[in-house]
């Protein structure tokens, strides 16, 4: 019998192997901490950077058993679903659930999966009776849906589900199923093993929480694997899978709030006259200068257009919405078209400026690191330019590109420059 420390220790030591045959598992694996617990009821779990694994039922798994249920919770961070946006009221139990069949479509787990097994109990309600939703659901899309999706293979006793669905989609259909059916409990459950899979599924998702800033970290795990074609023996519909979940660009005004809380963070000051959140007065609080000073680099060289101007404008315009206090404007194309920034106080109408040369962003970002007053640079261009150097120590620099198709072009050259991140505009 394995005891826990010897648990631990093989799944270290699985990891580690990794390192040459799956670095992408690797690298992802090395973003959270292995932990023994206990009181779980099933055999590991993911979240809040944490993989934790239960050292009763995993005590009798083979060494393969073990490498399956630790790669499975690996592909669900990659997949993003532990940290990913909730649903308001999110159901956990679900959330594990639609994670197990999104999982599945791309790669068939050789250890049971708490999301499959109750799938599989469902599948018998739909091969029995005539009306597994109610009478009013007969004949529904809902209905055709899952029977179509909630087959069994005879032969090799795996789930088939023909659709191939995002997680969110996924999420969306069975917790209608769950709902409609009594599923999560109740006296329509079908049996109770269905109940005891469901809740198990609740205990397993339990730790799930949106964290923007794994996500980020993911990400560039996923960027990093794409550039070096670090995938290993991920398969290509996984891989892919992988690749569309991970939204490199995110929401832009989400990274221009993100953007903002990292400079604020730099702007920290420790004094005695507020208590530490954990010690009280035996120890220095935090107070936080609420000054943002933020430098915009706006291209106006000739590949751009009036109708992207007028977005960035748009954008400029609105940033007051998401509380920053202070910001300065300067203007490119091959040189800087003002060399004394103009410090927006109140909407303006910038069209007087000038410029429609060639696209050099070296000067912007020289300006930048020469004027220390300022927090960070955001730069409004297309990408159409060639890639600047940045000295050491220059950092908080956003990049918002005027389409995805421009985002695409630039992402890789933007991706290696340190302390830089990139996003586009949506319109």
């Amino acid at each position: 019998m394995k005891n826990p420390k010897e648990i631990e220790k093989k799944l270290k030591s699985i990891s580690q192997s990794w390192f040459y045959s799956e670095p992408l598992l690797f690298s992802t694996i090395c973003t959270h901490v292995l932990i023994e617990n206990q009181a779980l009821s099933i055999p590991m779990r993911t979240g809040q950077r944490r993989i934790e694994f239960s050292p009763l039922l995993l005590e009798k798994a083979s060494d393969s058993d073990l490498e399956e249920y630790l790669k499975i919770e690996v592909y669900r961070i990659l997949l993003q679903h532990p940290y990913s946006r909730q649903p308001y009221k999110a159901n956990k139990g679900i959330l594990l659930l639609a994670s197990d069949v999104t999982i599945n479509q791309f790669y068939k787990s050789k250890v049971p999966l708490s999301g499959l097994e109750f799938l599989k109990s469902q599948s018998q309600r739909f091969r029995i009776l005539d009306c597994p939703l109610g009478e009013k659901w007969k004949g529904s899309e809902e209905e055709k849906f899952f029977q179509k999706n909630l087959n069994v293979n005879r032969q090799t006793g795996e789930l088939e589900t023909l659709d191939s669905l995002s997680f969110e989609q996924w999420y969306r259909w069975l917790n209608f199923l769950v709902k409609e059916t009594s599923a999560g409990g109740g006296e329509n459950a079908g049996n109770s093993s269905a109940a005891e899979t469901f809740a198990a599924g609740e205990d397993a998702a339990e730790l799930w929480e949106e964290d923007q800033e794994i996500q980020a970290e993911i990400q560039s795990e996923i960027q990093k694997a794409e550039r070096e074609q670090g995938w290993g023996g991920l398969g290509g519909g996984l891989s892919r899978e992988i690749k569309d979940s991970a939204d490199f660009s995110m929401d832009y005004r989400k990274i221009l709030s993100r953007f903002r809380a990292n400079i604020l963070s730099t702007n920290r000051n420790l004094t005695r006259m507020k208590p530490n959140r954990r010690f009280g007065f035996k120890a220095m609080g935090s107070r936080w200068e609420r000054k943002t000073n933020i430098l915009i680099a706006v291209d106006v060289s000739g590949s751009i257009s009036d109708e992207v101007l007028s977005n960035f404008y748009h954008v400029i315009n609105n940033f007051f919405v998401y509380g920053i206090e202070k910001l300065d404007l300067i203007f490119f194309d091959t040189n800087l078209k003002n060399t004394k920034p103009i410090t927006i106080k109140k909407k303006i109408d910038l069209k007087e400026i000038q410029g429609r040369g060639g696209t050099n962003f070296q000067p912007a970002i020289d300006f930048y690191s020469e004027h220390k007053e300022y927090n960070g640079l955001i730069i409004f261009t297309d990408g159409e330019g060639n890639v600047p150097t940045i000295k050491p120590g220059i950092t908080n620099l956003l990049w918002i590109l005027s389409s995805r198709i421009d985002y695409e072009k630039s992402k890789q050259w933007i991706s290696h420059l340190k302390g830089n991140q990139a996003t586009y505009l949506p319109f």
